[in-house]
């Protein structure tokens, strides 16, 4: 018994030998917690901006009001590191980038490349690989993060929160992480496109507290357009029409709202509640091509026009009609725009490398200034209406 209890004895303390303790340890007040970062590019230099919590006013017990819930500190430097670096001479704590959330880049940066500041941040063993970049569209990265934002105290939390909500409700927007990004770029064939942020309103005022005591902020974001780029590089923008039409054929569609005219200044209004794409390629006669197929289903949520039956089969039949023009009229602009900025953003040349490799491997090379220009791509679309309202034709026009 004496030398089973020993042998239990002597096998905890190996055991305890083993562990190795809290020797990495570092305590919350000795760290400045990052929530958002901004990358821009000024004078030949990275300029990195690191938006902080100011714990003491999101916490409900010590709030004083008298200070913003974030703090925004800035470094420069020749690399991305060196800038990071630098923001320690007057920040009081150490950054720490385990909880990041949005990332921004300024739109001058982005049309420079991302690669070589990304690059520094993926090799930060802190970091986690599931926040969410977007591009300051036509400004700087440091603009958006200092806005004071309604609802949420914290702006990229206010932020982030919208970019996952206009995602699953709002077809131009597609929220993109660190890992999406990597995929696009590391695949071959397929081309790297971002969502854009825009301040509207006055952004003198949006530094300041009072930007959100009013009914409506002098000054707010919007998220606009898709940036596209080609490799690393941003080359161009999506409108709103354009990015419907990528959200479309690239199946990042959950729901979104159209509008048919069916009068003067009057509208069926739309409610896409579901959508589903396919892409196929072929070779013909030596050539690829490419099938894109569409299956959407829809309610009937606003009826301005009196004439319209919905209990008419033959009148919902044609605005089923109606729904597959118009998407297909987004999907063709957004394939035009593309293929003038010859940006494959969709991966046709991906989806054409898994089906074809040896055909692949001898167009590769120049597919996004020739193959991709010069491709056939045919549309099949289907639209379902699936519910009218509980209204009926309603009695009230």
């Amino acid at each position: 018994m004496k030398r089973k209890l020993f042998g239990k004895a002597v096998l905890i303390l190996v055991c305890m030998l083993l562990l190795s303790g809290c020797w990495s340890r570092r305590e919350l007040n000795e760290l400045m917690i990052v929530l958002g970062v901004g990358m821009d590019w000024e004078d030949g230099e990275y300029v990195v901006s690191f938006q902080v919590v100011n714990p003491s006013e999101i916490s409900t017990l010590n709030r004083s009001g008298q200070r913003p819930p974030t703090t925004l500190y800035q470094g420069r430097g020749k690399t991305a590191f060196e800038a990071a670096r630098s923001v320690t001479a007057e920040a009081p704590r150490k950054v720490y980038l385990g909880h990041l959330q949005m990332y921004v880049i300024g739109e001058k940066l982005a049309r420079r490349g991302i690669s070589e500041f990304m690059d520094n941040t993926l090799r930060d063993n802190e970091m986690r690989m599931d926040f969410n970049l977007v591009i300051a569209k036509g400004m700087k990265a440091e603009d958006v993060l200092k806005l004071f934002t309604p609802l949420e105290r914290l702006p990229t939390q206010n932020m982030l929160h919208s970019l996952k909500t206009s995602e699953k409700s709002w077809a131009p927007t597609v929220s993109v992480n660190v890992d999406d990004m990597l995929d696009m770029l590391s695949s071959e064939g397929n081309e790297l496109a971002i969502t854009g942020i825009h301040l509207l309103g006055s952004q003198k005022k949006a530094q300041h507290k009072e930007n959100i005591e009013t009914y409506q902020p002098s000054s707010r974001y919007r998220y606009t357009g898709i940036a596209v780029f080609k490799k690393d590089k941003l080359i161009g923008w999506l409108n709103e029409e354009e990015s419907k039409g990528y959200s479309d054929i690239t199946d990042k569609l959950d729901s979104t709202s159209l509008e048919l005219p069916c009068g003067e200044r009057t509208y069926i209004g739309i409610e896409i509640i579901s959508s589903r794409s396919k892409i196929e390629m072929k070779i013909v006669d030596g050539k690829p091509e490419a099938n894109v197929s569409i299956r959407t289903e829809a309610n009937v949520v606003d009826r301005m026009c009196k004439d319209v039956d919905l209990r008419d089969p033959a009148v919902l039949e044609r605005l089923q009609g109606e729904i597959v023009k118009v998407m297909k009229g987004h999907a063709e602009a957004s394939v035009k725009k593309a293929k003038s900025l010859k940006s494959d953003v969709f991966g046709f040349g991906n989806k054409l490398g898994q089906g074809y490799p040896q055909y692949w491997e001898r167009v590769k090379e120049n597919w996004s200034d020739e193959g991709f220009p010069e491709l056939k791509v045919s549309y099949h679309f289907e639209a379902f209406i699936r519910k009218t309202g509980t209204t009926g034709n309603t009695t009230m026009q």
